[in-house]
């Protein structure tokens, strides 16, 4: 029974050291991946900074004017859909609750006259 003991004792061993093990694994494999990624964004980075030409604009200009036409047009789209909601509104409240149809005027006829 002792050579049990001591097997399920070394398997249990290796149990708690293999977690530990493979811990220390994927440290090392996530800062290898962080080191490659951190170097593909440096080079991008480079690819997007202008050359030594101080004539051009600098990217953190063309990246706040890309934020400024962006807001514009949030804002536009805004500005459509509450013009849109209030048209439908307009709409509704100009159509005829008895089932009749719509007109141009309003007033039940098509070409502007009063009823008789």
């Amino acid at each position: 029974m002792s050579t049990e003991a001591t097997g399920s004792e070394a398997s249990k061993a290796r149990t708690e050291a293999s977690p530990s093990g493979h811990f220390t694994e994927d440290l090392a494999v996530l800062r290898e991946e962080s080191r490659e990624q951190l170097e593909l964004l440096r080079t991008l980075v480079r690819l997007l900074l202008p050359k030594g030409d101080d004539d051009g604009p600098k990217l953190e200009d063309l990246i706040a004017a890309l934020v400024a036409q962006q807001r514009d047009i949030i804002l536009a789209i805004r500005q459509v859909q509450s013009d849109v909601e209030a048209v439908i509104e307009r709409l509704d409240e100009d159509r005829p609750h008895n089932g009749g149809a719509t007109h141009a005027n309003g007033n039940g006829s098509a070409n502007g006259a009063a009823p008789t």
